[in-house]
């Protein structure tokens, strides 16, 4: 189609969307991210391994690499894949007395055996 005014027409120009609104939260989330998967080690606590697990595959797909390469993200921050790999080691950890059953701590030598009734002391009449 031929163009009658070529003074009119404007040329495209490409403008990159603004950055997400949660952009600037992505340090709190990557602290909790990195540190979620040891908390669930040290505490050996189930929920918070699962959390972690949900949390760094939520991180793992939305990871952007253009923002690691153009300098934009905190070089403290750990890759998707190693926060990915941390949870699931944590997953494993929390879930290992299943495999490695660890043993009853041994009784005090001065307690009574469970076996053994209470004495009671005698009572007096009067």
């Amino acid at each position: 189609m031929p163009v009658k005014r070529s003074d009119l027409c404007v040329s495209y120009k490409h403008v990159a969307p603004p950055k997400s609104p949660y952009a600037a939260t992505s340090n709190i989330t990557g602290l909790v991210n990195q540190s979620t998967p040891m908390m669930a080690m040290f505490l050996k606590n189930k929920f918070m391994a699962w959390f972690a697990v949900v949390q760094s595959f939520h991180s793992y797909l939305n990871f952007r690499s253009d923002d690691a390469v153009s300098g934009n993200s905190n070089s403290l921050d750990q890759s998707p894949g190693l926060r990915l790999l941390m949870s699931m080691i944590g997953l494993v950890v929390c879930y290992m007395d299943l495999v490695f059953p660890t043993p009853p701590a041994p009784r005090p030598a001065s307690a009574p055996a469970a076996s053994e009734p209470p004495k009671v002391p005698a009572e007096t009449s009067q």
